[in-house]
């Protein structure tokens, strides 16, 4: 079974390149364009690993990984 990653990233370019690059390496990658909804995907998607932009619209990702803790 592959690793499950979480990516939260707002911009588009960034997140299909992470996503493009962990999933040629077959990780199992989950995009995440807005951080309002990193909390509910991350319990849905339960990953193993999360990769977060820190500056984003609407939520700092300082806060997102105080919450996520």
């Amino acid at each position: 079974m592959a690793k499950r990653v979480l990516v939260v990233e707002d911009n588009e370019l960034n997140l299909k390149l992470f996503c493009d690059l962990l999933r040629a390496h077959e990780y199992a990658a989950e995009p995440v364009r807005d951080g309002r909804d990193a909390i509910t995907r991350a319990r849905d998607f339960d990953p193993e690993l999360i990769i977060m932009d820190i500056q984003m619209p609407h939520v700092s990702g300082f806060g997102l990984i105080e919450t996520l803790k």
